[in-house]
């Protein structure tokens, strides 16, 4: 039967076609999510995600956080906001040897709350951008750290 043996061959090189493209497409990511989260300085992490993009300073992202952390290994953060669509959070601690602590990407079926334990190396500022269409909105607060959780300070 020709029809079937040339509709098998069709569906399978479609399937051959798209596992290639999912393989190459998931290898690019894993890629470009190396590069953000390599180590170097705080202005080189936050610029390689956002630049050239207006960053707006703003109260309607909630951060939980203590003002001195004990121990910079174990810090707790609880994150929340009340604004829809919000697609991406992005968290930094500008004195991590790796400034991009986290990146978290949300569906618009789920509300923004998030909690979570962070390691932060010395005392810093930690830094949430929150990705809104094409609006970026930005929070930070100052947790002093008596001993830090990054095996420096």
């Amino acid at each position: 039967m020709p029809s079937s043996r040339r509709l098998f061959l069709k569906k399978t090189g479609t399937l051959a076609a798209g596992a290639l493209l999912a393989g190459v497409s998931a290898k690019a990511l894993a890629i470009e999510h190396t590069q953000y989260f390599a180590a170097g300085d705080f202005a080189a992490s936050y610029a390689r995600l956002f630049a050239g993009q207006t960053v707006i300073d703003s109260d309607l992202l909630e951060m939980g956080l203590p003002d001195i952390a004990e121990d910079g290994a174990v810090v707790p953060i609880t994150i929340s906001s009340d604004l829809d669509d919000v697609e991406r959070l992005y968290l930094f601690a500008d004195k991590n040897p790796t400034p991009l602590v986290a990146e978290f990407e949300l569906t618009p079926l789920v509300s923004t709350y998030l909690t979570a334990r962070i390691k932060l190396a010395e005392s810093c500022n930690v830094i949430l951008i929150a990705r809104r269409g094409d609006q970026l909105l930005r929070r930070s607060r100052w947790v002093k750290v008596v001993h830090g959780g990054c095996g420096v300070g």
